[in-house]
């Protein structure tokens, strides 16, 4: 199965960066600096319990914990194993033609003593195993998709599921006042330090700007591969067509924070759709990717990550204009 790296579908602000130490209070404020944890604060977290297509539906609720100390002015206010809730945004099942299942979370909250501290930036996304491949070998090979047949079309992908103990990470909403739990130790600080380390951003080949203030943006990409070269389609929102996906193309779309869902359609097969929870300053991947239909590929949006757009930005190119829904099964 493959798991976004944490965070991935992030753009990590100096904010975030900064970690778990908050910006002091202003002056003016009544309020003690120690206690003050700042929005954009980031807190690791990992899954309490499994998390999988099999079981779980969009809508329904997960547990996780704070896995590192968070601390403010040498204050710990948020302890490692404080519990919080989160939210499945997307849980769809396997289809024909191995295409697999498709899972995102995100976190809403955590809970410190009497308060309750709201999270947002969680994208926590994965895939099942796909069966490609097996249903290529079933069919025809060669450099387009070929028509499979009733054994090959029959072939289902896998589910996804998230182990108990997965990692991931979530940032404070808005500014909270907490009480503090006592001053952080060596051993402490040096926790936290480590997770702050871990969400340092790696630029690839191709450099991604900053989403404009009070917006977020998601890159859309399809890695070049020697399958499907002459396939292409459009992504669409409410049907208006945003970017097209040819074989190693990719695009970024500026969005409104809030819930999004994609589409993705090759006439006259399956149409595909991703859910997604976007949030302002935030910077979220999405890779387009082909599986195996009757007649042609099938279009499929996956939840991805930085690490595999990365990995893929290397031979990327600047997506053509969306074209004619007429023309999008070449």
């Amino acid at each position: 199965m493959k798991i976004l790296e944490p965070l991935a579908l992030a753009l990590w602000t100096p904010v975030a960066i900064a970690g778990f130490v908050a910006i002091a209070a202003p002056a003016h404020s009544a309020t003690p600096a120690c206690c003050r944890l700042r929005a954009n604060t980031v807190a690791p977290v990992e899954l309490v319990d499994m998390v999988g297509t099999k079981t779980q539906k969009p809508g329904d609720s997960f547990a996780f914990r704070v896995t590192a100390p968070v601390i403010v002015n040498d204050r710990v206010v948020i302890r490692p194993g404080a519990l919080g809730v989160g939210e499945v945004v997307q849980a769809s099942k396997p289809g024909m033609g191995g295409k697999a299942a498709k899972m995102i979370l995100a976190a809403r909250s955590v809970t410190v003593g009497r308060k309750t501290v709201s999270l947002r930036g969680m994208q926590l996304g994965g895939t099942g195993r796909g069966f490609s491949n097996t249903a290529n070998a079933l069919g025809v090979g060669g450099i387009a998709f070929a028509p499979l047949g009733i054994v090959g079309f029959a072939v289902r992908g896998g589910d996804v599921e998230f182990a108990a103990g997965t990692a991931a990470s979530a940032k404070v909403a808005a500014d909270i006042v907490l009480p503090p739990l006592g001053r952080a130790t060596r051993a402490e600080r040096a926790q936290a330090a480590k997770a702050i380390k871990a969400e340092t951003v790696v630029e690839g080949s191709i450099k991604l700007p900053a989403p404009p203030r009070g917006q977020g943006q998601v890159v859309f990409f399809r890695p070049k591969t020697v399958v499907g070269t002459g396939q292409w389609f459009n992504v669409r929102e409410d049907g208006r067509a945003l970017g097209k996906l040819t074989n190693g193309a990719y695009f970024v779309q500026t969005v409104t924070p809030g819930a999004h869902t994609y589409t993705a359609t090759t006439e006259p097969e399956l149409k595909d759709a991703l859910n997604l929870e976007v949030d302002a300053g935030e910077t979220y991947f999405i890779e387009g990717q082909l599986t195996k239909g009757v007649v042609i590929g099938v279009a499929n949006l996956a939840p991805s990550g930085r690490a595999d757009f990365i990995k893929a930005s290397k031979t990327l190119v600047a997506a053509g204009p969306p074209e004619a829904e007429k023309t999008a099964t070449r």
